[in-house]
């Protein structure tokens, strides 16, 4: 395609007759591109052309921009870039360019179509337990075969409780791919580490196995209902709830002694004022030993109140966390609550074995 093509004149179908400047800037721009692909430097070409076509419309600049798609490899943009060439209505009075640039789009898609490689994942066996099947991330359907751009390519297989196969593919143009994998292949994956209980605890699905074990001989999900990892947790949580309630003991204490203090120095004040004591008229130094005592004491007091807090909620916390990773032994326990009710005692039963 010679310069003078590319310079070409706006497309008739714009309603907007660009400025001399764009015209200017849009010509620039594809005498760049233009030197830019017939060195080799394709990307630099693709952005040349592609501010050309944004300064002025035209099939011309569009037709170089699917050409330098094609030389980077990236096929599916240039089929697209094509496909926005057809797709324009061109009025009767566009430039001859114009239109030979249709006629070439055309045809250069046809030839291009030809090249796009494809691949088809095919499952033999227990489909049902393949959840998805992905190519570089993106969601593709079983025995279909899908277009994707020459190159390397990862094609992740997700199974119902196993772990995931990957598998990396590469792409040649004109290729045909086809991934074929059996029942054995997806069995042999390893199995997702997850929580599973008793038939008698919980409802028992697909893989799960008795006494709170997972799938794959290993306990609870990450390791966190292991003995060891739970005999840390339980005595952690119980030091910090202890050390906690131990806090808000000690500032209790000190509270209260802040407000003996307190007491003590206004008790004071009011003798020394004849049964009045009105700061800061009174004794200043000892209005002010007053006032750093009644700060103290409620400074204390909201230490201790929020340390009980903590402890508790930390305690709490350690307790639900032991209860919910207890295991069992045979026999499963069994607990039965009865309420007690009547004129003279009120409450419930608890028994079953533990």
């Amino acid at each position: 395609m010679s310069l003078g093509v590319l310079a070409a004149t706006p497309a008739a179908a714009e309603e907007k007759v660009p400025t001399p400047q764009a015209k200017a800037a849009a010509r620039s721009f594809a005498d760049e591109g233009w030197n830019l692909y017939t060195a080799g430097r394709y990307e630099e070409a693709l952005k040349a052309f592609r501010e050309a076509e944004a300064k002025v419309h035209a099939p011309t600049f569009l037709l170089m921009v699917a050409r330098c798609y094609v030389k980077l490899g990236r096929l599916l943009d240039a089929r697209a870039a094509y496909q926005t060439i057809l797709d324009e209505k061109l009025a009767a009075s566009a430039p001859p360019a114009f239109t030979e640039a249709q006629f070439t789009a055309r045809k250069e898609r046809a030839d291009l179509e030809l090249r796009i490689p494809t691949v088809e994942v095919a499952i033999k066996g227990a489909v049902q337990e393949v959840r998805e099947v992905t190519l570089d991330g993106l969601p593709i359907p079983l025995s279909t075969p899908v277009q994707r751009d020459p190159g390397e390519h990862t094609l992740v297989v997700h199974v119902s409780g196993r772990r995931p196969l990957t598998k990396s593919i590469r792409l040649q143009e004109e290729a045909r791919e086809r991934v074929e994998l059996d029942q054995a292949a997806l069995g042999a994956l390893p199995r997702t580490a997850r929580l599973e209980f008793a038939p008698d605890q919980r409802s028992t699905g697909a893989g799960q196995v008795p006494g709170g074990r997972s799938t794959d001989g290993t306990s609870g999900a990450a390791g966190w209902f292991t003995p060891d990892r739970r005999t840390a947790v339980l005595v952690g949580g119980s030091a910090a709830a202890g050390l906690g309630l131990a806090a808000g003991a000690i500032c209790t204490v000190l509270a209260n002694g802040r407000a003996s203090d307190a007491a003590r120095l206004e008790a004071e004040l009011v003798e020394q004022g004849n049964g009045s004591a009105l700061c800061p008229g009174a004794d200043p130094a000892q209005c002010a030993r007053l006032k750093d005592a009644t700060l103290a004491k409620v400074e204390l007091s909201n230490a201790a109140f929020w340390s009980f807090v903590a402890g508790g909620a930390i305690g709490v916390g350690t307790l639900a966390y032991g209860i919910v990773t207890m295991r069992p032994a045979a026999p499963t326990p069994s607990i039965r609550l009865t309420p007690l009710l009547d004129r003279d005692t009120a409450g419930l039963s608890l028994a079953g074995k533990f």
